[in-house]
């Protein structure tokens, strides 16, 4: 949950002890997910999602500066909040401390919520060894008053145009595409299929002719009749 839910939500805040363990804390990380334990002092912030009202549940010692300054802007005191007046009388002067200051108290903060000394040295060291290399190479460019890339792009864009000029001389002329000979083939093969055909046809009717005038002589001649070709249909 984010520091600004107080500004975006319906309504204001609850305070109460946790009835159970199976809420988890929405505050910031590294306390983020960690369960709230059974009778543990915990800070509700309404939450409306598609008509239904509900909380989202943070320790209270997980309050942000940013959830009391807007606890502030919509209550006077402390005591007006949502079930401020269940709590017991330590409680109520820790949020009052709190309210006042502006801030939850150190000895507030759950053991979740802290880290650890070496993490955070850690941290504020790695920062500054990202940023050093950055900062170096921007100040080697202002001395100098040149730019790398800017310098390089030429010797880039000339080592294209040679290679470009490579490949246009490594490639050769294409040849002009020849006509496939299978259609030729195939047109000559028909010619021949085609002049043979009427060759044997008109030798076909010479002899049929032949043959039918030796039957006017001879009419019958059974040898000859059995020679004539079949009538076509």
């Amino acid at each position: 949950m984010s520091d600004n839910e107080g500004t975006t939500k319906k309504s204001g805040y609850r305070l109460e002890y946790a009835s159970s363990a199976r809420s988890k804390c929405k505050g910031p990380k590294p306390c983020a997910g960690s369960p709230i334990t059974k009778g543990e002092l915990r800070v509700g912030s309404v939450v409306d999602f598609r008509g239904n009202t509900s909380y989202a549940w943070r320790h209270w010692g997980c309050t942000t500066t940013k959830i009391l300054s807007n606890m502030k802007s919509q209550f006077e005191s402390a005591d007006e909040l949502d079930g401020f007046d269940d709590l017991k009388d330590e409680d109520k002067e820790r949020l009052r401390k709190a309210w006042d200051e502006g801030k939850v108290a150190d000895e507030d903060i759950p053991e979740t919520a802290r880290k650890a000394p070496g993490e955070e040295a850690e941290e504020d060291e790695e920062k500054p060894k990202k940023r050093a290399p950055a900062k170096a190479k921007k100040d080697a460019g202002g001395e100098d008053g040149e730019k790398p890339k800017k310098k390089r792009a030429p010797a880039k864009a000339k080592k294209v145009e040679d290679e470009g000029d490579e490949d246009v001389e490594d490639k050769p002329k294409k040849a002009p595409a020849r006509k496939p000979r299978v259609k030729v083939q195939y047109f000559q093969h028909a010619q021949h299929l085609k002049s043979h055909f009427i060759r044997h046809r008109k030798l076909q009717l010479r002899q049929t002719l032949k043959i039918r005038e030796s039957l006017r002589r001879n009419p019958r001649s059974v040898r000859l009749r059995e020679s004539l070709p079949p009538r076509r249909k």
